[in-house]
């Protein structure tokens, strides 16, 4: 029984210290578990008989290398106590300790290092700084060398125009003196004439007198009406003359208010220009933006109110004075036909005597010559008043033969150029200008040689010289008219000269009389059809049409004729087109196809002025300086060229486009030698092979003259595209060739747009649409509808090919060209080969911005009308 008590007690035990084992945490090592361990263990001894003794010091050992000396305190329900902490757990505290530690001195690493990174970028920063600010230096330093230079030319400049001051003062004063010596010479002798003249008066009344009695008829009644009859006539031309110089005054103060009014458009369109473009409506700066292109466009209102009230003005005083003077012609016309004077008489029987055949004069000779004699009675038979009106038309048959405007004298004349490479290159001496009557650029012809000799200068360094003459032009309108003038008999009116003048038109029939000599009238016709007014053939022979044609189509538009005539400054002419152009980009980016921008640059150009000036008379005589301006400076500015040849067709209008990318290709780049236009050749003409850049870069060099500028750049593209050979439209137009088309040389619309699916395959669908029928419109010129030719195509592509890459350019261009100039060796060290001055050109993206701005004042005033509707309704 006690044995079974025993083992009952035991295996109760057992399992109760099973379980507490489990209640303190399983198989993980605690306090409490270790605790628990020894606390059986003493539990656990009393009953192990014989055995308790040994394992009592075995359990002192165990707890003895199981805890440590040192203490804490616990508690246990509610019990506090003291007990000896187990090695495990201090070592456990231990690397706790040390994680902590560790894991902030890796905190403290981190910061260390995210400061050092920093540090290593501000440095390379500052290293960068230093380096664009040594450039800098450099830059600064090469300007400095070159405004020095600049300011040394400048000093010689002045010294000498002080030299030149100095001895003009001196012979103005010299001059003045002897102009005043002669003043006082001609006042004695106007004295004397004048006393003279008094003296003599009386003895011709007398004389006077004695002949009226003796050739007038008895009863006097002719000779009191002839004084009469003469004195209306004078006060008819007296008035008349006084009416064209009101007319005359009239114009003067119509040409300064349009100029005053062009100022101020120039001063808007600038403050335009200067308003940055923003993206975003909601930007401050946008809003502010917004409120000073508000005020501008309220300044330009007001102006244009008072141009239009002042228009209006003058446009009724000239209909005034011009009714007035023809009343005045009509009036005199009717005098002169009722009392013709003997100068008509004699015009009028001289008439009818070359009428006559050969045989009737032969017979009719004894008539004939008593009429002539009948006629030629001295001049003193009319009135004392008409005396000396009739002087003029007397002497204008006497006219100096050599007429300054005659173009058959242009086969006298002669252009010279020169060679510095054995005549693989020609350049047009540097005296070389325009001359009107030749109708091309020449050195020699005798409109200019106003003297008996002429030294040429040579330049320095050529080795051939070349003269070539130009072809005589003659215009077939003048040509028709001098016919149709000899060929029938018109009846005209004898007016007195004081009263007519002799227009322009009847000089140049004058002389292509001359030059026609006296070919039959039969003969004449066929003459004439062999006359051409093309262009001499020269390497400009694409370009088929004249400046000239501008004036053909303004005759077409209107009759208007530009009297006094308002020429425009070259700054002037380049602003008008730049704000044309802003105005075509708005419509290529904005417009549908059923807008304004479907016609051609010609017919855009007209709608522009008539919205500028509001006027239609206004806008056609601007457009008549404009074109006048366009035709006498084309020579001498490049962009200005080109522009006149777009518009008389020569030129596609997607070529001005494809300039104005060219030139803010060119505005990015620093230029600083010659080389640095053959790496940018080769970066707008990806295509061409290393051969055709090399031709190219020598091109740009003999034309430059070893001299590297925006201006110099932009101006030798354009001397390509006008001798045609331009890579990128020479490329384009030999792809388009291979295209099949119904009509050879030509494109329909639908032909254009599958080729340039082969040719382009990514493009802008609707400009290309719009740049096809601009130039179809255009074509309709030359009796072409609904085809384009291949050359103008081939200009459009390139444009639309251009624009698709213009992105690509603009972000590497300025950098290649740097990179390439620092990494080629034999570009080091060399001068600055940038000519001091004006460089600035015109770009395309700021001509996009001021269109922009336009667009944006034109909207803020129809917000303001619409308010003010609103307002006032």
């Amino acid at each position: 029984m006690a044995s079974n008590a025993i083992t009952r007690d035991s295996s109760t035990l057992a399992n109760k210290y099973e379980v507490l084992l489990l209640e303190k945490g399983g198989q993980r090592l605690t306090e409490e578990r270790t605790s628990l361990v020894f606390q059986i263990l003493d539990d656990l001894l009393p009953n192990l008989g014989v055995y308790t003794k040994v394992l009592k010091s075995a359990r002192d050992e165990i707890f003895d290398s199981v805890y440590s000396d040192k203490y804490t305190s616990t508690s246990d329900d509610g019990e506090s106590f003291v007990q000896r902490i187990p090695y495990f757990k201090l070592v456990q505290d231990i690397y706790y300790q040390r994680n902590e530690r560790a894991d902030e001195i890796q905190q403290r690493l981190d910061i260390v290092k995210r400061s050092l990174f920093e540090k290593h970028k501000q440095f390379e920063d500052a290293q960068d700084r230093i380096s664009d600010l040594e450039s800098n230096i450099t830059k600064l330093n090469e300007n400095i060398e070159n405004l020095e230079t600049n300011l040394e030319a400048k000093q010689d400049r002045i010294e000498s125009l002080e030299k030149t001051l100095k001895d003009d003062r001196q012979s103005s004063e010299k001059t003045q003196h002897n102009l005043k010596c002669d003043i006082t010479e001609l006042k004695a002798d106007l004295k004397e004439a004048r006393s003279e003249v008094a003296f003599l008066t009386k003895y011709k009344k007398g004389y006077d007198d004695l002949e009226s009695a003796f050739t007038e008829p008895i009863g006097g009644e002719s000779a009191q009406k002839k004084p009469i009859v003469a004195t209306k006539r004078a006060h008819l031309i007296n008035n008349t003359s006084s009416a064209k110089m009101i007319e005359s005054q009239i114009l003067v103060v119509q040409n300064a208010v349009i100029e005053e009014y062009d100022k101020f458009l120039e001063s808007h369109k600038q403050e335009l220009i200067n308003q940055p473009v923003y993206e975003d409506p909601h930007d401050p700066k946008y809003i502010r933006s917004e409120g000073d292109i508000e005020r501008a466009d309220q300044e330009l209102w007001a102006v244009e109110e008072r141009f239009k009230t002042s228009c209006n003005d003058i446009d009724t005083e000239l209909e005034l004075i011009r009714q007035h003077y023809t009343m005045l012609e009509e009036q005199l016309q009717i005098i002169e036909e009722q009392n013709p004077t003997i100068q008509m008489k004699k015009k009028t029987l001289k008439e009818t005597v070359d009428n006559l055949d050969e045989a009737a004069k032969d017979k009719d000779r004894d008539n004939i010559r008593g009429l002539l004699k009948s006629v030629s009675r001295p001049e003193t038979q009319d009135s004392v008043l008409s005396a000396g009106l009739n002087e003029k038309s007397q002497t204008d048959n006497e006219e100096d033969p050599f007429i300054t405007h005659e173009r058959v004298f242009s086969k006298y004349a002669s252009m010279m150029y020169s060679s510095s490479n054995k005549g693989k290159n020609w350049h047009e001496f540097p005296d070389a200008k325009y001359c009107a009557s030749c109708g091309e650029k020449t050195m020699i012809c005798p409109h200019k040689l106003g003297t008996k000799e002429r030294v040429i200068r040579i330049p320095h360094g050529s080795s051939h010289i070349k003269i070539t003459r130009p072809k005589v032009k003659i215009n077939k309108e003048l040509v028709r008219e001098l016919i149709r003038r000899e060929s029938t008999t018109e009846s005209e009116i004898d007016l007195p000269t004081s009263a007519t003048s002799k227009s322009s038109k009847t000089k140049k029939l004058k002389s292509i009389s001359s030059m026609l000599g006296k070919v039959g009238a039969s003969n004449r016709a066929i003459m004439f059809d062999q006359m051409s007014t093309a262009s001499t053939p020269s390497i400009d022979a694409h370009l088929v049409h004249s400046l000239g044609r501008l004036w053909d189509d303004y005759k077409d538009r209107t009759t208007l004729q530009r009297v006094i005539p308002k020429p425009l400054r070259m700054d002037r002419v380049l602003s008008l087109i730049e704000q044309f152009y802003s105005f075509m980009i708005w419509q290529d980016e904005t417009g549908q196809d059923d807008d304004e921008g479907l016609f051609s640059p010609l017919d855009n150009l007209y709608y522009f002025m008539s919205q500028r000036y509001h006027k239609p008379d206004i806008s056609y005589l601007a457009m008549s300086d404009l074109f006048t301006t366009i035709i006498e400076i084309s020579a001498t500015s490049k962009i200005i060229h080109t522009f006149g040849h777009i518009l008389v067709g020569n030129l596609d209008g997607a070529v001005f486009r494809y300039l104005l990318l060219m030139c803010d290709f060119i505005n990015l780049v620093q230029w600083r030698d010659v080389g640095d236009f053959r790496v940018f050749a080769s970066i707008i003409y990806p295509t061409l092979g290393d051969d055709d850049i090399e031709t190219l870069h020598m091109g740009y060099t003999s034309y430059s003259e070893n001299k590297i500028s925006k201006r110099r750049v932009i101006e030798f593209i354009i001397y390509l595209v006008l001798k045609y050979r331009e890579p990128r439209f020479q490329e384009l137009e030999s792809k388009l060739v291979q295209q099949s088309t119904v009509e050879a040389g030509h494109f329909s619309f639908a032909e254009f747009t599958e080729a340039l699916e082969q040719v382009l395959p990514v493009h802008n669908d609707t400009l290309c649409r719009r740049l096809f029928w601009e130039a179809e419109a255009h074509l309709r010129w030359d009796n072409m509808e609904n085809v384009v030719t291949i050359s103008r195509l081939a200009q459009i592509t390139g444009f639309l090919g251009l624009m698709q890459i213009s992105h690509i350019i603009k972000q590497t261009v300025a950098v290649k060209v740097a990179d390439a100039r620092e990494q080629d060796p034999d570009r080091q060290g060399l001068p600055s080969q940038v000519p001091p001055g004006d460089d600035s050109i015109m770009t395309y993206t700021a001509v996009r911005g001021l269109a922009i701005n336009v667009h944006r004042r034109n909207e803020n005033r129809k917000k303001r009308q619409v308010e003010e509707e609103e307002l006032y309704s």
